[in-house]
């Protein structure tokens, strides 16, 4: 199950990696003023800073449900 769960998180952090440096060669519109960041660093920090929380949490509640399995 571990394996899984790391192999499809590589999947979904590759493929918004992969959107993410495809909006680097997309021009800013006005038409979506929400997703405008000052500069690339700074949008694929905070895409990478999601995507650790979102590992942190998965991983403590896979911990918390690996433990109570293998305590009965």
């Amino acid at each position: 199950m571990k394996r899984q769960f790391l192999a499809y998180l590589s999947i979904g952090l590759a493929a918004e990696l992969g959107t993410t440096l495809f909006q680097r060669f997309r021009t800013v519109t006005d038409v979506d003023p929400g997703l405008y960041y000052p500069d690339f660093n700074s949008l694929l920090l905070s895409r990478l800073v999601v995507w650790l929380l979102i590992f942190l949490l998965l991983s403590g509640v896979w911990l918390v449900i690996s433990r109570r399995g293998s305590a009965r």
